[in-house]
């Protein structure tokens, strides 16, 4: 199967190409009429930058509470009222419907799915997530090694309608450096070396002139979206070229591979088990063992991968927040 083929079986879905995710969700929250001064309810546990999309519209977070399993950890019925609401699958795995169902149908709410770890995942019954809500969105980007790309499809008839029209692609993209290194992490023999010796340059020479490695969280990211929302000018030809039943067998591989890894240090998934559907976004886990994490993070070097924290939270959260949203850890598989 291919994109476009993709694309069909989520027919009659209509859809816009972006750069960022950010910008699907502001044109998400415009189609469904949301305004300044409109609140939109979101998990506790995000990454900060979603914020940003609200800014874009003057709208309001209001916050419903997560359990440690990544479920809603109260019943929808004390949830703060809202004119939208963010249901969210963590890493590709399919988010229970029914508790954002029942507060749509309650609250006129108009039900967002967050499927930007989700991309090409399916649920129990074959649904492709993101199409099972009002809207769905899509960070391609995260999953394919592309400069830039992200999607909304909406499957509300009253949003499609009022979906601005096509952004025209333009530009080399948001991270152009994105597609080189995966393409010398695909070299024979050496490319996974290469591409970590690059990564490790790289890295060093912002050490030395930030004292940061890696970049520290942008204090900006939740009032400002850091590119224009185009996509960039070879997205569409790119996805075109797209193997998704490779691609799914990849991520499946590589998630039974750093599973057993884990099982093996005494760590225990997140998630008791991969369902057949699912395309992993990556590998979560939590666990204090420093040792453990040290084995994963070479587990994920020699496969050409990174291990992340994950997320950044929103900082009105940060002080608050349960232990267990402090200490998840990420085997990312793009």
């Amino acid at each position: 199967m291919n994109f476009e083929q993709w694309q069909n079986k989520c027919a009659p879905a209509a859809l816009r190409l972006f750069s960022l995710g950010r910008h699907a969700l502001v044109e998400a929250l415009r189609a469904a009429g949301i305004k300044a001064g409109d609140a939109v309810l979101l998990p506790e546990f995000i990454c900060r930058d979603v914020l940003a999309s609200l800014h874009a519209v003057g709208a309001d977070a209001v916050w419903y509470p997560v359990s440690s399993d990544l479920l809603p950890a109260s019943s929808p019925a004390t949830w703060p009222q809202a004119r939208a609401l963010l249901a969210v699958n963590y890493f590709g795995f399919p988010q229970d419907f029914e508790p954002f169902r029942a507060y749509a149908a309650r609250t006129g709410a108009v039900l967002i799915e967050d499927n930007a770890h989700g991309f090409l995942s399916r649920d129990q019954t074959g649904r492709w997530l993101g199409t099972r809500g009002c809207a769905g969105l899509f960070s391609i980007r995260k999953s394919l090694p592309v400069p830039d790309g992200a999607a909304l499809l909406v499957m509300d008839q009253g949003m499609a309608q009022s979906l601005a029209a096509p952004l025209k692609p333009e530009g080399a993209g948001y991270l152009p450096q994105t597609a080189w290194k995966a393409g010398l992490r695909g070299l024979p023999m050496f490319g996974v070396a290469a591409a970590n010796a690059m990564t490790s340059a790289v890295r060093l020479s912002r050490r030395l002139r930030s004292g940061h490695g890696i970049a520290p969280p942008d204090e900006n990211a939740e009032r400002e979206i850091p590119h224009p929302p185009q996509p960039y000018s070879a997205l569409m030809a790119n996805l075109e070229t797209l193997d998704v039943d490779r691609e799914v067998e990849r991520r499946r591989a590589l998630y039974h591979g750093a599973e057993d890894v884990a099982r093996s240090l005494g760590i225990a998934p997140l998630f008791a088990a991969l369902p057949s559907l699912v395309a992993p976004y990556g590998f979560p886990f939590r666990t204090e063992l420093h040792g453990a994490v040290d084995e994963m993070r070479r587990w994920a070097r020699k496969h050409g991968l990174e291990l992340i924290r994950w997320p950044d939270l929103p900082r009105a959260l940060e002080r608050d927040l349960p232990a267990y949203h402090r200490g998840l850890w990420l085997v990312n598989f793009l």
